[in-house]
């Protein structure tokens, strides 16, 4: 696949604002890393469908025109055939770890032959964001892509399905009385402050959790297993909600 075209579309003068940057008003940036083209054609409707505007979507078949495409401008969600990255380095990690250097703030979602708990881990060390199975229709990849735009409050790639229980919270913050919090309510749990803790950290790294852990002084794997019992932890509390409520 030939994208000099739209490599060039994205090239500037010195004398133009930093391509780092990106405008919150426009639409969400994909750069899609596949050596075919099955990438693109699976994301084409779900992605139409999942935002209100349809995202500027770059693909390159390479590591090396996907490195050119980020020295040339700044995306939210950088999706990686793994196998495409082949010529960036001959060990995987070594293949990830160079694409999250220069995918700086970018959510990076890699496909792999193997989404096994230890080679997600592997990838989120490395500087990954998630891993999937290369098999992973467009739908699920979206849906991937807007849950971690959630967690990593990435509002550009947010996703329909993922924004509306958040501005169903918001709504309802903004509707209810204000309130004294009982005095129960102005200690959190541990586990509760051990998650904003980490929260905050994974932020303050533009959501690059081998960085967090790092400064945090954990391993990326005892985080990841934090944030899988935390979800667990969520979902068990909403569902024990909807009982009660009904």
């Amino acid at each position: 696949m030939n994208n000099r075209v739209n490599l060039k579309a994205h090239t500037r003068p010195d004398s133009m604002p930093d391509p780092s940057v990106i405008d919150p008003a426009a639409p969400a940036r994909l750069l899609l890393i596949d050596g075919t083209s099955r990438l693109a054609v699976e994301l084409a409707r779900p992605l139409a469908a999942e935002f209100a505007s349809q995202p500027i979507v770059v693909a390159t078949c390479g590591g090396r025109q996907a490195l050119d495409a980020l020295r040339s401008g700044a995306f939210d969600v950088v999706a990686a055939d793994l196998d495409a990255l082949a010529d960036l380095a001959d060990r995987i990690d070594d293949r990830i770890a160079r694409l999250a250097r220069a995918a700086t703030g970018a959510l990076i979602l890699v496909l792999s032959e193997d989404s096994s708990i230890s080679v997600t881990l592997a990838a989120m060390r490395a500087g990954a964001h998630d891993c999937v199975g290369k098999t992973a229709n467009g739908a699920l990849l979206v849906e991937r892509m807007g849950e971690l735009a959630r967690r990593h409050g990435k509002s550009r790639a947010m996703t329909r399905s993922c924004a509306k229980p958040e501005a169903a919270a918001m709504a309802a913050n903004i509707s209810a009385e204000p309130t004294i919090p009982a005095m129960h309510d102005l200690v959190l749990p541990m586990w509760r402050q051990e998650q904003r803790i980490i929260e905050s950290a994974i932020q303050s790294f533009a959501g690059n959790i081998a960085l967090a852990a790092a400064a945090l002084e954990l391993s990326p794997s005892t985080i990841y297993r934090k944030r899988l019992a935390w979800a667990e932890l969520d979902n068990r509390r909403a569902e024990l909600a909807s009982v009660s409520a009904r």
